[in-house]
């Protein structure tokens, strides 16, 4: 089964034209299937069914440290660390480190602070549109979704408002897949690190009621986690702040622009977001489309397949997440579906730190734009909105509109 012969090419742009189909496909012919990763001709294993999604990223036999990938994949170049500090962030880490990092983490992450964090979301919003007005042309990625997420982020990890830019550009980089980008690359990795260290280095010495000033405290104070731990942490925050919710803001958009019928529920109550819509949109596009790479530690049967120790494991959300056998008319974007149990947030003890405020700028931004812009439509035409040919994320170049 692992090695059927597919009708089309994984991660080509005809891929990337309308994944869902390629998925569907290989959820019922090949669940577990064997791929060769062309940048670096990686053999690895893609799995797609939410069962054996579900059962991989609970299981403590996968890691996510990139130093126990195959030998292939260490010289391939595919690795985000780069064997820099960023190996030290929490989605690189193992228990008992990852344990010790996160709870450290999750202080700042408790229901309390985040609603904290709403005036501040507010504010950007209201400052991002406040010169915007009714027929209008926008593009929703560059002018909206691009900039809300690193502004909140800035403004409760405490770093300055002007280097948003740059980073959203290194952050880009840093995630992209395309080998033209590879050389870019490194200096990308190594700036983000520099200004990880440049923010902490600031913050110990001028203290604010901040999530870098509260890690410091918990590294200096409390002895929880080393000075290279507490850099990651910063950095990943970054890294997740300007990348995945930018995505998914404008993927949730799309998605009510194809269906109107849902973005009119939300027009008639925009507590449906909060109640189960912003869960059934995380189903429906979730910003990752494969979470980052699992390598088994020793050898291990998914499904009808055995993996070997070290080989790569892409989990494929955006195919589980359709998988009719967990939920009912999968393609449906449905805002009152309820009992989602949706893996776009991930899953097990890598799910997503800062879920609650991915969810709360998501929710806020969207009904934002509901409530005011009641008419926003395309201004060009569906079929020339383009996907970024990423393999790991959805992602979209630009989301022209009219308000």
């Amino acid at each position: 089964m692992s090695n059927t012969a597919v009708p089309f090419e994984l991660f080509s742009p005809d891929y990337f034209r309308d994944p869902y189909t390629a998925l569907d496909w290989l959820r019922v012919n090949s669940p577990v299937h064997r791929y060769v990763f062309p940048v670096g001709d990686v053999p690895m294993w893609v799995v797609t069914r939410y069962d054996d999604a579900m059962a991989i990223l609970a299981d403590t036999r996968f890691s996510t440290a990139e130093w126990r990938g195959s030998a292939e994949f260490q010289a391939s170049g595919l690795s985000v660390s780069g064997g820099t500090i960023l190996a030290q962030t929490i989605p690189g880490l193992d228990p008992p480190e990852h344990t010790r990092v996160r709870r450290c983490a999750m202080s700042g992450f408790t229901p309390r602070n985040v609603d904290r964090w709403r005036e501040d979301i507010r504010r950007v919003i209201d400052e991002t549109i406040q010169d915007w007005e009714l027929g209008q042309e926008k593009d929703l990625v560059a002018e909206f979704a691009a900039l809300i997420p690193p502004a909140v982020i800035a403004t409760r990890l405490g770093f300055a408002l002007d280097r948003r830019e740059e980073l959203a550009r290194d952050v880009d980089l840093l995630i992209s897949t395309n080998p033209a980008d590879f050389p870019r690359i490194p200096g990308a990795r190594e700036r983000i690190c520099d200004y990880g260290r440049e923010l902490v280095a600031l913050k110990r010495a001028e203290p604010g009621d901040d999530l870098t000033s509260a890690f410091i405290r918990a590294a200096d104070e409390e002895g929880r986690i080393t000075e290279d731990e507490l850099v990651a942490l910063v950095i990943i925050m970054i890294i997740a702040g300007v990348g995945t919710t930018k995505m998914f803001i404008t993927n949730a958009m799309l998605a009510l622009l194809d269906h109107p019928d849902q973005r009119k529920m939300i027009s008639d109550d925009p507590a449906i977001l909060a109640a189960s819509g912003i869960e059934e949109l995380l189903r429906y596009e979730s910003p990752v489309a494969s979470v980052p790479w699992r390598f088994p530690t020793e050898a291990v049967r998914v499904g009808e397949v055995d993996i070997a120790p070290g080989e790569p494991v892409m989990v494929m959300i955006a195919s589980a997440n359709r998988d009719p056998d967990v939920f009912d008319d999968p393609h449906r974007l449905d805002l009152t579906r309820t009992g989602s149990r949706h893996l776009g947030l991930g899953h097990g003890i890598h799910n997503c730190l800062g879920a609650a405020v991915a969810r709360l700028i998501s929710e806020m931004a969207l009904a934002t734009l509901i409530e005011r812009f009641p008419d926003l439509r395309l201004a060009i035409p569906r079929e020339e909105i383009r996907r970024h040919e990423v393999w790991a994320l959805n992602d979209y170049r630009a989301l022209p509109v009219t308000l």
